[in-house]
């Protein structure tokens, strides 16, 4: 049976704008919402700046923790990357591999935003790829982007459905982004996150007004957990520490909340009396089993070296690897993602 370990887990929205950028709301307002709905932290990142940081807006919002880094992008507006950490918003002049380089001299947790976008980048709604994949220095990759799988997938002719009704349309981080990060991992740890990309833009058509993911309802969607050894600290230096820390060591799953609230899920690996959940190491993967527990029926998928090995309809999945290598499990309902765990790694 899985190890009953107590990590705790603790669940929040990354990748949030304010009115400090192209955001509708502040962070007052803001961490109000995600305080409601039940986020144990929240992450704000607007673009270019670090206003709300300077004006000492980081903190608890009654049980919420805000932490504040800002975006940077490059002069052609690609490569976004999410810095936290710095003193003040790095030079806008400077290339992506410069900025990534620069951010993990200083010592800040650096994350790719929305890498996967693949729509043209020209028109009314363009897209901000990533394509500096040669940049040294990243710590994490949004591998499931809300608002940007939303508007990928956004014509003219599903526009008002996808209106009203956004977290209908949301499938899975597409096979291309999964690939890539596998391939990171291979070499070293590169955590895995899902960011919502809150903007609650508000959007005109006609006589038609209507609030384009109100922020609330992203809330309700992908989320990030981060599994930690003890309690989040209520101490707010502390509490920062342990949610950067989490990233880095990529303790980590994200979930999207639309299909069942995902804490309890559990992914680990035991060899001897040596047990580890995701971000951590086994030496072989001989005498070694692996652990999935999900809190509730769905679809498991264990996944080793980009290659998915088994699958089984149910709550639990129990495997003995046969060889080292990455490994981390996928959980699906009604063919749509529910949970992504970050690697383990076995023997490598």
């Amino acid at each position: 049976m899985i190890d009953t370990k107590d990590y705790y887990d603790y669940q929040g929205g990354i990748h949030v704008h304010t009115t400090d950028s192209d955001g509708t709301k502040t962070v007052e307002e803001i961490a109000d919402i995600a305080s409601i709905v039940g986020l144990d932290f929240l992450v704000i990142t607007d673009h270019m700046t670090l206003k709300s940081r300077h004006a000492g807006k980081e903190g608890f919002y009654n049980d919420t923790l805000v932490v504040i880094g800002y975006e940077h992008n490059d002069t052609e507006d690609c490569n976004h990357y999410l810095l936290f950490d710095t003193d003040d918003v790095l030079p806008r002049e400077m290339t992506p591999q410069e900025y990534v380089a620069e951010g993990k001299r200083l010592g800040a947790l650096g994350i790719i935003a929305h890498p996967d976008e693949i729509r043209p980048r020209l028109g009314k709604y363009p897209s901000y790829p990533w394509l500096a994949w040669d940049a040294e220095g990243f710590d994490g990759v949004e591998i499931w982007n809300q608002m940007s799988e939303w508007m990928e997938k956004l014509t003219a002719y599903n526009q008002i459905k996808m209106l009203f009704s956004p977290r209908r349309f949301m499938d899975a981080p597409t096979d291309r982004i999964l690939q890539k990060w596998d391939e990171l991992n291979k070499t070293r740890k590169v955590a895995g996150l899902a960011a919502v990309d809150a903007h609650a833009f508000l959007y005109k058509a006609g006589p038609l007004r209507i609030t384009i993911f109100p922020y609330k309802v992203q809330f309700k969607s992908l989320r990030t957990h981060i599994l930690l050894p003890d309690k989040l600290s209520r101490d707010f230096v502390v509490a920062k520490r342990q949610l950067y820390n989490a990233v880095r060591d990529c303790r980590l799953y994200f979930s999207n909340y639309r299909w069942g609230d995902a804490s309890g899920f559990k992914f680990m690996a035991r060899h001897g009396t040596n047990s580890v959940i995701c971000g951590g190491k086994i030496e072989s993967y001989e005498d070694s089993t692996i652990f999935v527990k999900c809190p509730g029926r769905c679809n498991i998928k264990l996944v080793c070296n980009g290659n998915r090995l088994i699958e089984t309809e149910s709550d639990y999945l129990e495997y003995k690897p046969e060889k080292n290598g990455i490994y981390r499990a996928e959980a699906y309902k009604k063919g749509k993602g529910w949970i992504f765990s970050n690697h383990i790694r076995i023997g490598v």
